[in-house]
């Protein structure tokens, strides 16, 4: 009796628990989207609490407060030197990196026009280029 009622919780843990591999479900793994490679995805993360903080009249400035109000600096390092998921950008030219946010490239979200106006894009670069001087 005591074996039966351990393999009964086991099995029920096992099979309810959201921390193993035995939640599968027919349609999928259900904790999470499944992504494919190819595949768009626009930035969808926090913005900066007040976004006149980017609008300093300094572009360098500016700049450097867009890269870390979209995320840039969590994969390419702080200074665009490159981390462990994100390449270096100072070996990158400008035209290179505004086609790579635009269109998100692997794991890398798109940066839409309208999440990334052309001109904050612009700064980005400018502060990019600053850093690599």
């Amino acid at each position: 009796m005591m074996s039966g009622l351990a393999f009964t919780l086991i099995a029920v843990i096992v099979a309810r628990s959201p921390y193993t591999h035995g939640n599968l479900r027919p349609k999928g793994y259900d904790r999470t989207e499944i992504a494919y490679l190819g595949e768009e995805h626009p930035f969808e993360g926090l913005g900066l609490a007040d976004p006149g903080l980017a609008s300093t009249g300094d572009p360098l400035q500016d700049g450097r407060l867009l890269f870390l109000k979209y995320g840039c600096a969590s994969c390419h390092g702080f200074e665009g030197q490159g981390a462990a998921v994100g390449k270096d950008l100072s070996k990158s030219d400008a035209e290179e990196i505004s086609e790579k946010v635009r269109k998100g490239p692997k794991a890398m979200p798109a940066f839409l026009v309208s999440v990334l106006s052309d001109s904050d894009l612009q700064r980005l670069i400018d502060f990019l280029r600053s850093i690599k001087d």
